[in-house]
């Protein structure tokens, strides 16, 4: 429709407006898609090891299970992987050392620093993870 010249759009404002809303804000969704996703493998399992040693040194095994595999977490209970665990109460620390990653996998050092009760002294020893890539997330991989 043309009045003098110029066009005339039939469509309502408010339908208009709420385009630009969703166009804006689909834009925004693929920005932070791309800022998280502009992390390596190495750095997304980094942080998801060492959220799950904190978890596991304050013995919060339902966050705990959250890092392992859909798979496992189906064939083995929450008490039956605490036993796996069961020296952690004498952790004083745990950090992630290094990881190194190929593909849908990455070989995690961790250092674990702990209290021992005969003799009384405290000792930090490295520990190896594997996390595998599932359906998009990182899981660490037990048998």
């Amino acid at each position: 429709m043309q009045e003098n010249g110029s066009t005339i759009s039939t469509r309502p404002r408010s339908l208009w407006f709420g385009g630009v809303v969703v166009s804006a804000s689909i834009l925004l969704v693929s920005c932070a898609g791309t800022a998280l996703s502009g992390k390596t493998p190495e750095q997304r399992v980094e942080q998801r090891a060492q959220q799950r040693l904190d978890a596991l040194l304050a013995w919060d095994l339902d966050k705990v299970m959250e890092y392992t595999t859909p798979v496992y977490r189906s064939r083995v209970s929450k008490n039956q992987y605490g036993s796996r665990y069961l020296g952690v109460a004498n952790w004083t620390e745990a950090n992630v050392d290094s990881v190194s990653c190929s593909e849908d996998r990455c070989d995690v050092k961790v250092q674990v620093t702990y209290e021992m009760v005969r003799p009384r002294m405290t000792n930090t020893r490295p520990l190896d993870e594997t996390w595998i890539k599932v359906d998009g997330q990182w899981y660490i991989y037990h048998k």
